[in-house]
Protein backbone atom coordinates (compact mmCIF):
# COMPACT_ATOMS: atom_id res chain seq x y z
CA UNK A 1 0.00 0.00 0.00
CA UNK A 2 0.95 3.76 -1.01
CA UNK A 3 1.65 6.23 1.89
CA UNK A 4 -0.01 9.55 2.29
CA UNK A 5 1.78 12.67 0.99
CA UNK A 6 0.83 15.09 3.32
CA UNK A 7 -2.10 17.15 3.14
CA UNK A 8 -3.73 16.09 -0.39
CA UNK A 9 -0.49 15.18 -3.21
CA UNK A 10 -0.97 18.11 -5.11
CA UNK A 11 -3.73 20.78 -4.16
CA UNK A 12 -1.61 22.63 -1.52
CA UNK A 13 1.15 24.12 -4.27
CA UNK A 14 -2.46 25.49 -6.42
CA UNK A 15 -3.64 26.69 -3.22
CA UNK A 16 -0.26 28.65 -2.27
CA UNK A 17 -0.40 29.90 -5.66
CA UNK A 18 -4.15 31.30 -5.53
CA UNK A 19 -3.81 32.78 -2.43
CA UNK A 20 -0.05 34.63 -3.70
CA UNK A 21 -2.19 36.02 -6.73
CA UNK A 22 -4.84 36.80 -4.35
CA UNK A 23 -2.75 39.03 -2.12
CA UNK A 24 -1.07 40.43 -4.61
CA UNK A 25 -4.40 41.33 -6.66
CA UNK A 26 -5.51 42.99 -3.07
CA UNK A 27 -2.59 45.28 -3.04
CA UNK A 28 -2.88 46.48 -7.08
CA UNK A 29 -6.26 46.34 -7.96
CA UNK A 30 -8.48 49.02 -8.99
CA UNK A 31 -11.85 47.66 -8.06
CA UNK A 32 -15.07 49.52 -8.96
CA UNK A 33 -16.87 51.26 -6.10
CA UNK A 34 -19.71 48.75 -6.59
CA UNK A 35 -17.49 46.05 -6.16
CA UNK A 36 -16.19 44.40 -2.78
CA UNK A 37 -12.98 43.26 -2.76
CA UNK A 38 -13.63 39.41 -1.48
CA UNK A 39 -12.27 37.41 1.19
CA UNK A 40 -10.15 34.48 0.77
CA UNK A 41 -12.88 32.12 2.64
CA UNK A 42 -15.28 33.54 0.36
CA UNK A 43 -13.15 33.46 -2.93
CA UNK A 44 -12.61 29.42 -2.04
CA UNK A 45 -16.01 28.86 -1.74
CA UNK A 46 -16.82 30.62 -4.31
CA UNK A 47 -14.32 28.60 -6.60
CA UNK A 48 -15.32 25.08 -4.58
CA UNK A 49 -18.93 25.21 -5.42
CA UNK A 50 -19.04 26.88 -9.07
CA UNK A 51 -17.69 23.54 -9.75
CA UNK A 52 -20.42 21.19 -8.39
CA UNK A 53 -18.30 19.30 -5.85
CA UNK A 54 -20.55 17.95 -3.57
CA UNK A 55 -18.77 16.95 -0.01
CA UNK A 56 -19.21 13.76 1.62
CA UNK A 57 -17.20 14.42 4.96
CA UNK A 58 -17.12 16.78 7.77
CA UNK A 59 -19.98 19.27 6.05
CA UNK A 60 -19.58 21.49 9.48
CA UNK A 61 -16.11 22.73 8.19
CA UNK A 62 -16.07 25.08 5.09
CA UNK A 63 -13.94 24.14 2.37
CA UNK A 64 -12.18 27.65 2.72
CA UNK A 65 -11.56 26.47 6.21
CA UNK A 66 -9.64 23.29 5.04
CA UNK A 67 -7.88 24.75 2.19
CA UNK A 68 -6.91 28.03 4.53
CA UNK A 69 -5.48 25.79 7.20
CA UNK A 70 -3.46 23.28 4.21
CA UNK A 71 -2.06 26.86 2.78
CA UNK A 72 -1.06 27.44 6.53
CA UNK A 73 0.54 24.38 6.62
CA UNK A 74 3.23 25.47 4.24
CA UNK A 75 3.22 28.97 5.22
CA UNK A 76 4.07 28.17 9.01
CA UNK A 77 6.90 25.62 7.18
CA UNK A 78 5.19 23.15 10.54
CA UNK A 79 7.57 19.78 9.45
CA UNK A 80 4.07 17.66 9.66
CA UNK A 81 0.18 17.97 10.02
CA UNK A 82 0.66 16.92 13.43
CA UNK A 83 3.05 19.98 14.24
CA UNK A 84 0.35 22.30 12.61
CA UNK A 85 -2.53 20.22 15.09
CA UNK A 86 -0.63 22.24 17.99
CA UNK A 87 -0.99 25.37 16.51
CA UNK A 88 -5.42 24.30 17.01
CA UNK A 89 -4.64 25.33 21.05
CA UNK A 90 -3.47 29.11 19.82
CA UNK A 91 -6.22 30.01 17.48
CA UNK A 92 -6.03 33.38 17.39
CA UNK A 93 -3.40 33.72 15.08
CA UNK A 94 -5.01 31.23 12.37
CA UNK A 95 -7.96 33.05 12.85
CA UNK A 96 -6.73 36.32 12.76
CA UNK A 97 -4.08 35.94 9.69
CA UNK A 98 -5.15 32.93 7.73
CA UNK A 99 -9.43 33.78 8.73
CA UNK A 100 -9.74 30.13 9.92
CA UNK A 101 -13.04 30.14 11.68
CA UNK A 102 -13.28 26.39 11.64
CA UNK A 103 -9.97 24.80 12.07
CA UNK A 104 -9.66 21.15 10.55
CA UNK A 105 -7.47 18.61 12.96
CA UNK A 106 -5.12 16.58 10.70
CA UNK A 107 -7.43 14.08 10.01
CA UNK A 108 -10.16 16.63 9.08
CA UNK A 109 -8.35 18.16 6.64
CA UNK A 110 -6.51 15.05 4.92
CA UNK A 111 -10.21 13.83 4.58
CA UNK A 112 -11.39 16.97 3.03
CA UNK A 113 -8.73 17.93 0.72
CA UNK A 114 -8.67 14.41 -0.82
CA UNK A 115 -12.05 15.09 -2.16
CA UNK A 116 -10.66 18.16 -3.87
CA UNK A 117 -9.66 17.78 -7.67
CA UNK A 118 -6.92 20.36 -8.46
CA UNK A 119 -8.96 21.34 -11.60
CA UNK A 120 -11.00 23.03 -9.22
CA UNK A 121 -8.71 25.73 -8.12
CA UNK A 122 -7.82 26.47 -11.85
CA UNK A 123 -10.58 29.08 -12.15
CA UNK A 124 -8.95 31.05 -9.47
CA UNK A 125 -5.94 31.80 -11.93
CA UNK A 126 -8.59 33.28 -14.37
CA UNK A 127 -10.63 34.78 -12.45
CA UNK A 128 -8.03 36.92 -10.94
CA UNK A 129 -6.37 36.93 -14.75
CA UNK A 130 -9.50 38.80 -15.21
CA UNK A 131 -9.96 41.30 -12.60
CA UNK A 132 -5.97 42.50 -12.97
CA UNK A 133 -7.12 42.96 -17.15
CA UNK A 134 -9.87 45.20 -15.68
CA UNK A 135 -8.11 46.78 -13.53
CA UNK A 136 -5.63 48.39 -15.36
CA UNK A 137 -3.16 46.79 -13.74
CA UNK A 138 -1.71 43.66 -16.48
CA UNK A 139 -0.75 46.82 -19.20
CA UNK A 140 2.23 47.82 -17.22
CA UNK A 141 3.57 44.11 -17.57
CA UNK A 142 3.57 44.05 -21.54
CA UNK A 143 7.09 44.12 -22.68
CA UNK A 144 7.32 44.07 -26.54
CA UNK A 145 4.39 45.71 -29.06
CA UNK A 146 1.50 44.64 -26.68
CA UNK A 147 3.36 40.92 -25.76
CA UNK A 148 3.84 39.86 -21.92
CA UNK A 149 6.78 37.93 -21.34
CA UNK A 150 5.43 34.48 -20.11
CA UNK A 151 8.22 32.55 -18.83
CA UNK A 152 7.93 28.65 -18.51
CA UNK A 153 10.00 25.93 -16.16
CA UNK A 154 9.77 22.42 -14.24
CA UNK A 155 10.67 22.33 -11.25
CA UNK A 156 9.86 19.96 -8.30
CA UNK A 157 8.43 20.24 -5.11
CA UNK A 158 8.73 16.61 -3.24
CA UNK A 159 10.56 13.62 -3.26
CA UNK A 160 10.62 10.81 -0.45
CA UNK A 161 12.25 7.47 0.00
CA UNK A 162 9.34 6.38 2.54
CA UNK A 163 6.25 8.55 1.36
CA UNK A 164 4.58 8.41 -2.01
CA UNK A 165 0.90 8.20 -3.69
CA UNK A 166 -0.13 6.54 -7.02
CA UNK A 167 0.74 10.51 -8.53
CA UNK A 168 4.18 10.19 -7.87
CA UNK A 169 7.09 9.39 -10.32
CA UNK A 170 9.67 6.94 -9.96
CA UNK A 171 13.40 7.15 -10.18
CA UNK A 172 15.51 3.55 -9.27
CA UNK A 173 18.89 3.36 -8.36
CA UNK A 174 20.15 0.98 -10.80
CA UNK A 175 23.07 -0.38 -8.06
CA UNK A 176 21.09 -0.32 -5.28
CA UNK A 177 17.28 -0.82 -6.09
CA UNK A 178 16.27 1.53 -4.21
CA UNK A 179 13.11 3.78 -5.30
CA UNK A 180 12.59 8.02 -5.09
CA UNK A 181 9.05 9.32 -5.37
CA UNK A 182 8.70 12.85 -6.51
CA UNK A 183 6.58 15.33 -7.68
CA UNK A 184 6.92 18.20 -10.29
CA UNK A 185 5.35 20.53 -12.23
CA UNK A 186 5.72 23.22 -14.92
CA UNK A 187 4.79 26.41 -13.55
CA UNK A 188 4.41 29.43 -15.70
CA UNK A 189 4.49 33.32 -14.79
CA UNK A 190 3.93 36.33 -16.58
CA UNK A 191 7.24 38.37 -16.17
CA UNK A 192 8.50 41.42 -17.19
CA UNK A 193 13.02 42.56 -16.49
CA UNK A 194 12.05 45.75 -14.86
CA UNK A 195 9.08 44.50 -11.89
CA UNK A 196 9.61 42.78 -9.29
CA UNK A 197 5.93 41.63 -9.75
CA UNK A 198 4.73 38.05 -11.46
CA UNK A 199 1.42 36.75 -12.50
CA UNK A 200 1.43 33.15 -12.31
CA UNK A 201 -0.77 31.27 -14.54
CA UNK A 202 -2.07 27.48 -13.22
CA UNK A 203 0.57 25.46 -13.33
CA UNK A 204 0.71 22.10 -14.98
CA UNK A 205 1.43 18.91 -12.81
CA UNK A 206 4.01 16.35 -14.04
CA UNK A 207 2.43 13.07 -12.87
CA UNK A 208 1.34 9.61 -14.41
CA UNK A 209 -1.90 10.12 -16.52
CA UNK A 210 -4.81 7.29 -16.01
CA UNK A 211 -3.54 4.13 -17.56
CA UNK A 212 0.06 5.07 -18.11
CA UNK A 213 2.69 3.46 -15.94
CA UNK A 214 5.62 5.63 -17.51
CA UNK A 215 6.91 8.35 -15.74
CA UNK A 216 5.57 11.13 -17.43
CA UNK A 217 7.65 14.51 -18.93
CA UNK A 218 8.01 18.03 -18.64
CA UNK A 219 6.88 18.08 -22.78
CA UNK A 220 3.88 16.20 -22.08
CA UNK A 221 2.85 18.14 -19.17
CA UNK A 222 3.84 21.36 -21.73
CA UNK A 223 1.47 20.01 -24.26
CA UNK A 224 -1.25 20.13 -22.06
CA UNK A 225 -0.31 23.37 -20.70
CA UNK A 226 -0.67 24.77 -23.86
CA UNK A 227 -3.91 23.34 -24.67
CA UNK A 228 -5.33 25.17 -21.06
CA UNK A 229 -3.58 27.97 -21.88
CA UNK A 230 -5.72 28.44 -25.58
CA UNK A 231 -8.54 27.72 -23.89
CA UNK A 232 -8.29 30.03 -20.98
CA UNK A 233 -6.62 33.03 -22.90
CA UNK A 234 -7.31 32.49 -26.56
CA UNK A 235 -6.48 36.26 -27.27
CA UNK A 236 -3.61 36.91 -25.00
CA UNK A 237 -0.17 37.56 -27.11
CA UNK A 238 2.59 36.68 -25.36
CA UNK A 239 5.97 35.65 -25.97
CA UNK A 240 7.14 32.32 -24.31
CA UNK A 241 10.73 31.87 -22.67
CA UNK A 242 12.28 28.33 -21.65
CA UNK A 243 15.41 26.77 -21.02
CA UNK A 244 17.58 24.90 -23.72
CA UNK A 245 15.93 22.24 -23.18
CA UNK A 246 12.78 23.15 -25.18
CA UNK A 247 14.41 24.41 -28.22
CA UNK A 248 13.21 21.40 -30.52
CA UNK A 249 10.76 21.60 -33.58
CA UNK A 250 8.29 19.23 -31.85
CA UNK A 251 8.18 21.77 -28.50
CA UNK A 252 8.19 25.13 -31.05
CA UNK A 253 5.39 24.20 -33.56
CA UNK A 254 3.39 22.91 -29.62
CA UNK A 255 4.00 26.58 -28.36
CA UNK A 256 2.53 28.26 -31.66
Amino acid sequence: MSSRIPISGFVDDFVVMAICIFKWTESHLIYTKSEEIPSENDFFNQIIYSTGNRRMSHPEISMADALMSGFAVFSLKDPSLLAFDKRRQAAENLESIYHVESIPCDSQMRTILDEVDPVEIRPAYKNIFSKLQRGKALERLAFFQGCYLLSLDGTGYFSSKKIFSDNCLQKVNKKTGEITYYQQMLGAAIVHPDLKEVIPLAPEFIIKQDGQSKNDCERNAAKRFFDSLRKDHPHLPVIITEDALSSNAPHTWMAT
